[in-house]
């Protein structure tokens, strides 16, 4: 049954599935990107042996987020989730009872994270594919919203703390922790029940099969526009955030706990985001919910860029952040109900790929800019950026017409 105007639409109880397994699973993930960087350190404390272990989780989704996305619309989404999560649970634990035997060289965790940033692919675009089959169109950004919110809970909230609380009381500690949230996700989600099944067998090509999700994306004027709105905007929020660290720090000159205090308002600013976006839904076009998480990431970098004092900052943080997951929430929403089922995994991943172009981008200018005119300058532009993309949105909606 549809739900009525204003009221929040029935997600179900294979959803609450869903939802259980990503939280359990993301909780275990800020458990261990807490820590890995402690025990590369406690193995070999120099910046390159900590910087490899960082560089070597961000490659995975630049080098085989398609090949993810193409196996996700080869197999049964559900059956290749809870297998990718029952590999990573055997993997982490044979690493956790290898730091408790002795420490491990970073090659050993550079290599952990990497295999795990490899499997995230497939089971993140496996993930956004299935939702769509668990729960009603309509439902899609409350369901959405819940998971960004495990999201922000688990990976800023939670995850971190615990994972350095555990670490010191026993190095191995928080990779077990780890190892049991991908166990308990894989049993969670080996127990939905999602509807049409297993996709009908391809007999083309991996590469003919990334390159038709591709074109699909790119023939597509309204979500081509929206990669490339999401190309800007992380552009531009990227140039701001690269060189946070150094407004707060040394620009206003704020204690230590200050940077701290604004990513915990960045944190519950996400939160607020992933609840309000529902309700948004209801009552706000696509066209208008999308302007206002630019504006909300504009606004918040050009005043932040400007602020005198730590606690504007952290406001504004936490308003930025709030944009950034109502935006992340239409977005993904908008691609679930347009996309066929049987692309869905490939266009997922094409879009990020095309999206995500500019965070480093956004990182290196940011670093360039700071340097140049001083570290306020790369946050306003950051700002002024994301405001002037605003001219995007009415066409946007338009094209995309969700």
């Amino acid at each position: 049954m549809a739900a009525k105007q204003g009221e929040r639409p029935a997600l179900g109880r294979e959803f609450a599935k869903v939802w259980a397994a990503s939280s359990v699973s993301v909780l275990g993930d800020g458990v261990r990107v807490a820590v890995l960087p402690l025990l590369a350190a406690t193995v070999a404390p120099t910046p390159g042996a900590v910087s490899a272990v960082a560089v070597a989780g961000s490659v995975p989704w630049v080098l085989f987020s398609l090949f993810g996305g193409a196996l996700a619309d080869r197999h049964d989404r559900r059956r290749l989730m809870w297998r990718t999560d029952a590999a990573r649970a055997a993997l982490v634990a044979a690493v956790a009872a290898w730091v408790f035997v002795s420490p491990p060289p970073v090659w050993v965790l550079a290599a952990l994270t990497f295999v795990v940033g490899c499997a995230e692919t497939v089971f993140d675009n496996a993930a956004t594919a299935l939702l769509p089959d668990v729960v009603a169109g309509e439902g899609l950004d409350a369901a959405n919203g819940r998971l960004q919110g495990s999201q922000v809970v688990g990976l800023q909230l939670l995850g971190p703390p615990l994972g350095a609380a555990l670490f010191a009381a026993a190095a191995g500690a928080p990779l077990v922790v780890d190892a049991v949230s991908f166990a308990l996700a894989a049993l969670l989600v080996r127990s939905v029940r999602a509807g049409p099944g297993a996709l009908r067998p391809r007999t083309t090509s991996m590469r003919a099969d990334i390159a038709e999700g591709g074109r699909w994306l790119w023939g597509h004027h309204g979500l081509r526009l929206l990669a490339c709105e999401l190309a800007v905007a992380a552009l531009a929020v990227q140039l701001a955030t690269s060189v946070l660290v150094l407004l707060v720090v040394q620009t206003l000159r704020a204690p230590e706990f200050g940077y701290g205090l604004v990513l915990a308002a960045g944190a519950v600013g996400g939160l607020v985001g992933s609840v309000a976006a529902g309700p948004l839904k209801a009552r706000l076009g696509l066209g208008a919910r999308i302007a206002v998480a630019i504006t909300a990431i504009g606004v918040a970098l050009v005043v932040a860029g400007l602020a005198k004092s730590v606690v504007l900052v952290a406001a504004m943080y936490a308003l930025g952040s709030f944009g950034i997951v109502v935006w992340n929430v239409q977005a993904v929403s908008v691609r679930q109900r347009l996309v066929p089922r049987e692309l869905r995994g490939r266009v997922s991943s094409a879009y990020r790929l095309i999206g995500w172009g500019g965070i480093p981008v956004g990182a290196a200018l940011g670093g360039v800019l700071g340097t140049a005119a001083g570290v306020r300058a790369p946050i306003v532009a950051g700002g002024c950026l994301a405001l002037a993309s605003l001219v995007l949105v009415p066409r946007l909606a338009k094209l995309v017409r969700a």
